[in-house]
């Protein structure tokens, strides 16, 4: 029974790997708002089958599997090469700019230290989704747009602690709260996508500032407790 659950987890996990193609499907037949929410069901699978894989100790009852491994190659695709496929489609960012990010973020999803001992992010964990999407919606200038992508393709590379959301301990309750008003938040952008009112759109920037915010006080903390 222990090992059924433990497969079941790894399978879960691997239903990221269809959404991805999906979504890629989806955006090379233009249905660009259907590609987003596909993504979204990945997103949440990827926020849940860590905390299953603990839970039913996919390690110990199923280590014929990578879940890990697993999970880095699915979140490449729906993190990254999905997401950049598709900001290419709906803005024609340039074609070099993306190839940086997924260059950026293929180093990242590979670093041995990606996630530190005390649950964080070392440098920026490919929130391409996100970025892209907020890039969408605020119709941003396409230089201005990939300026911002190849800042977050070059904080890929630095040693920079970020959130883990469901596990850095520090503040946990008060980011998970903020998390799920912004998942919220942002069901209902992708309801009204391109028709998403401002308010909406602006005071979705809650949490994302509160994010940023926190990890970089976390790395201002850190560097003073190691001097």
């Amino acid at each position: 029974m222990k090992k059924a659950a433990a497969y079941g987890v790894h399978l879960f996990t691997a239903l990221g790997a269809g959404l991805g193609l999906w979504a890629l499907i989806l955006t090379y037949n233009g249905f660009y708002q259907e590609t987003v929410w596909v993504l979204a069901v990945a997103g949440i699978i990827d926020s849940l089958d860590g905390a299953l894989a603990r839970i039913t100790q996919t390690k110990e009852h199923a280590a014929a599997i990578d879940g890990a491994l697993m999970d880095n190659i699915i979140d490449f695709i729906t993190w990254t090469i999905a997401p950049l496929l598709w900001i290419y489609a709906t803005m024609g960012l340039p074609t070099w700019v993306l190839a940086i990010c997924s260059v950026a973020s293929i180093f990242g999803f590979s670093k041995t230290n990606a996630k530190t001992e005390d649950h964080f992010f070392l440098g920026f964990p490919s929130y391409w989704n996100i970025v892209v999407f907020y890039i969408f919606l605020l119709e941003l200038p396409v230089a201005f747009a990939s300026g911002i992508l190849l800042m977050f393709a070059f904080v890929t590379f630095l040693p920079v602690k970020f959130v883990y959301p469901s596990r850095t301990k520090y503040l946990r309750p008060l980011t998970l709260i903020l998390g799920g008003i912004f998942t919220l938040q942002l069901l209902a952008l992708l309801y009204y996508f391109d028709q998403s009112p401002p308010w909406l759109i602006y005071s979705s920037f809650l949490f994302p500032f509160y994010y940023f915010g926190l990890s970089f006080y976390v790395n201002v903390k850190s560097s003073e407790t190691s001097h």
